[in-house]
């Protein structure tokens, strides 16, 4: 999900749990416990209360389920790593796998007029949940909020353009 300190030219990956061994690494908890974008990084960036500061990646690896472990340049100790504990993770979008076809990323959805099939509008997305199977799109409109399931057939079509979304959620989906 997006972060308040995310710009448009950082995404949010996730964030520092806790140290990891003794010898500096961190053990990051991902925003999407499936990514594995952590893996191809030269550098992250760490955001917290003190601002930002740049580290360069020199390993990546899995952690528990969830969590990729980090090595970063300059943080050698347990106590080093501690003091990252809690700072959000963010990266450039250059670093990240190109999206595929039908691929998009959670913070370009939000904001999108949602309409359904007939043109008649429906809201406008304000969320999107990570659940085990499928992102949830929270939409929200004339007083009331919708949960379209992000799958067939409950999201018809996506124009970023012209920042719009057409849905069938569930309750009008036909089976």
């Amino acid at each position: 999900m997006s972060s308040p300190r995310e710009t448009p030219s950082l995404f949010r990956i996730g964030r520092v749990a806790r140290p990891h061994g003794v010898r500096g690494s961190v053990a990051i908890t991902l925003d999407n416990p499936a990514s594995d974008s952590l893996f191809h990084v030269s550098w992250i960036r760490l955001d917290g209360d003190g601002g930002t500061a740049r580290f360069d990646v020199r390993r990546a690896g899995p952690g528990r389920k969830g969590q990729v472990i980090l090595t970063l340049a300059g943080v050698d100790t347990v106590e080093a790593a501690d003091a990252l504990r809690g700072r959000e993770v963010v990266v450039e979008p250059e670093q990240l796998p190109a999206l595929g076809e039908d691929e998009y990323w959670q913070r370009d959805l939000l904001d999108l007029q949602a309409f359904a099939e007939d043109g008649a509008p429906v809201g406008r997305v304000i969320e999107v949940v990570d659940t085990a199977e499928v992102p949830v799109l929270v939409v929200r409109g004339e007083g009331a909020e919708r949960f379209v399931p992000f799958a067939d057939p409950y999201v018809i079509s996506i124009d970023l353009v012209a920042r719009r979304i057409v849905v069938a959620p569930p309750q009008e989906a036909s089976t």
